[in-house]
């Protein structure tokens, strides 16, 4: 299907590949939060609090499989990664709540600032993620190099 697409599309999608799986499984891992939480809600009779409660962590949890498994490729800290992607997640629901209430004080109201909350969560999440949550370990000859170079050896 991407063959299809114009050379100078194809380009810019690959140069900014991940990215665009972090957007694409950040969608679907929202589909399923939104999906399950409505199902539970309105289907089950289950309260908003506890249909969240089962919903997010499910939507995470997807979340952090695909971005580990085909987006990152990354195999080792398994846990601490998880740990970190979880605090993430946890630092843009903050973000998200800020931004809507703070549109919802100028006026805007919650579902206007709920709109504007998705790309500043989005970009937030994004560097963390890929800076912090995802980044390489580094192999024992890179640290011994970097811990010779900061002695001055």
């Amino acid at each position: 299907m991407v063959e299809r697409l114009p050379p100078s599309l194809r380009l810019h999608l690959r140069r900014h590949n991940r990215i665009v799986k972090y957007f694409l499984i950040g969608s679907t891992a929202s589909a399923i939060d939104v999906g399950l939480f409505l199902i539970l809600f309105n289907q089950f009779g289950i309260t908003p609090l506890a249909s969240h409660s089962i919903s997010v962590p499910i939507s995470v949890l997807f979340s952090f499989y695909f971005n580990t498994r085909y987006n990152f490729r990354t195999r080792d800290y398994t846990a601490l990664r998880l740990l970190s992607f979880g605090t993430v997640c946890f630092i843009g629901y903050l973000t998200g709540y800020g931004v809507i209430s703070g549109v919802e004080a100028a006026g805007l109201g919650a579902n206007i600032g709920k709109i504007i909350s998705l790309p500043v969560v989005f970009v937030l999440q994004y560097s963390l993620n890929s800076h912090i949550t995802f980044r390489r370990a580094r192999s024992k000859v890179e640290l011994q190099e970097g811990l010779a170079s900061a002695r001055g050896i």
